[in-house]
């Protein structure tokens, strides 16, 4: 390598240390806001790829000016600092917290603050509007993505978060649509690599030859998420759902499973997905013979009234049914009173037992039957009902309530205990036995950073079927 050469290789150790120390200190942990595609490990493949790029410049003008390792690294790692704001609109949000970065001042210069946030504007342009500057081009093609189990995750996480009333047959058609579209022959992701880059050429390569194949994009989607479990539990809720009134469940399936969407995430669709699961099974298990319509209809509308008010849901979902004219399409008012009070006597306690079987079997399929489920449920309900208690306090707090909900000595009412249910009951109290022991698995299982922390300041985890299944 000749010395011209050398002089205009660029790496991460020519940033300025100071300007660092603060990003690392200051910008890199507030990621932890974002959801999972766009946390740390992201940043940190972008800073990466950004200065690969960036020598690819600088040995294409060897007599040109060297590329500013400052603007590199900054616009790398505040590109994506807004998604947990506005993630439509997360280059402008990143580009304006960029600028009103009063510490900033001290290590850059105002025009190279603004090249700055004009590259992270630009960093999901394409070629049909490029951006402005090198910069822009340099972020934007460190953008894209070369793990394509990463994208797998991605994409998952995303149709997660905004398509959550999806099957999972749906979720993985829909994720192989879009992957297929986006990076395929013509596909928009293309337009964003401004650099000849072999990384990108092998991985659209192989890529393109996984979504060409459906049961192979299939197995590859489950395996990456630690799916293979849920879609077994899809399949069975297929089966129990085969006889329900098929105009019903479309109904449902349209208008009131959406719905779901305003509650909080510890009662949203996953989890009356499941509990419609848990109810056809333990209608099963005990060979109670209940009418498959009655069931679903209970277990789909059990919570729907969760975002209202969380104290007395039971009361206000059971009448959000009973107001519900297309209901008595499909019910006898005679029917729809058993719903409505299955749907009222669903949190039921020990001195006020359900008054028919189909109120004690919602009551017993919405219990918790693993302990990530309730782990990841308790802390997603205390981030939205005491946001600004500290970790610490929320821990107490949390030993405190289990240890007496799952008690040996004062059990909570459970109707119809299967093995499903019995086997969570005897690891969440070998976990109860152990205070410390307790609350580390609660952290891990909820990746908390601090216990310092409060609540609103931990992002959690994405609730998935991989949790509350």
């Amino acid at each position: 390598m000749n010395s011209t050469a050398r002089d205009n290789e660029i790496d991460i150790s020519k940033v300025n240390p100071q300007l660092k120390s603060y990003i690392e200190a200051h910008i890199l942990p507030q990621y932890s806001k974002n959801e999972w595609g766009h946390q740390i490990g992201h940043i940190d493949y972008v800073i990466r790829r950004s200065f690969e790029f960036a020598n690819q410049v600088n040995t294409a003008n060897q007599t040109a000016q060297p590329l500013n390792p400052n603007i590199i690294y900054t616009a790398a790692a505040y590109h994506d600092l807004g998604h947990h704001i506005d993630a439509a609109h997360h280059e402008k949000v990143s580009a304006e917290i960029l600028r009103k970065d009063e510490s900033l001042k001290q290590f850059l210069k105002p025009d190279e603050i603004e090249i700055i946030a004009e590259a992270i504007e630009d960093h999901r342009s394409h070629r049909d509007q490029p951006p402005r500057s090198i910069y822009g081009k340099i972020i934007t093609s460190a953008d894209c993505n070369i793990n394509i189990d990463v994208m797998l995750r991605r994409t998952y996480t995303y149709r997660l978060r905004n398509f959550s009333n999806f099957s999972l047959d749906e979720v993985i058609n829909d994720a192989r649509q879009h992957l297929a579209s986006k990076y395929g022959e013509n596909g928009y992701a293309l337009r964003k690599m401004f650099f000849d880059d072999s990384e990108f050429k092998a991985a659209l390569k192989d890529l393109q030859n996984l979504t060409s194949g459906e049961h192979l994009f299939r197995e590859r989607f489950l395996k990456v998420n630690h799916l293979e479990h849920t879609f077994e539990l899809e399949q069975q809720l297929s089966k129990y759902l085969a006889p329900v009134n098929l105009s019903l469940r479309t109904y449902v399936e349209t208008n009131i499973l959406p719905q779901y969407s305003k509650n909080d995430r510890a009662h949203g669709i996953l989890h009356i997905r499941e509990v419609i699961r848990r109810s056809f099974l333990l209608n099963d298990v005990f060979s109670l013979n209940l009418d498959p319509n009655l069931i679903y209809a209970i277990a789909a509308y059990h919570d729907l009234g969760k975002h209202i008010d969380s104290d007395r849901h039971e009361f206000i979902s059971a009448k959000l049914l009973r107001e519900d004219a297309k209901v008595y399409d499909y019910f006898s008012p005679e029917e729809v009173d058993i719903i409505a009070e299955a749907i009222e006597d669903h949190r039921s306690s020990k001195s006020d037992v359900p008054r028919s079987t189909y109120g004690k079997l919602i009551s017993s399929a919405d219990r918790n039957t693993r302990v990530e489920m309730v782990f990841v449920r308790s802390f997603f309900v205390g981030k939205d009902r005491q946001p600004e208690t500290t970790v610490k306090d929320f821990l107490d707090y949390t030993f405190r309530r289990l240890s007496k909900r799952y008690s040996e000595d004062d059990p909570e009412n459970m109707f119809y205990a299967d093995d499903e249910y019995r086997n969570f009951l005897s690891e969440i109290r070998a976990l109860l036995r152990g205070e410390e022991a307790f609350k580390n698995r609660y952290c891990e299982i909820n990746q908390i950073s601090s216990r310092e922390h409060t609540l609103a300041e931990e992002p959690g985890v994405e609730i998935s079927p991989v949790i509350l299944i």
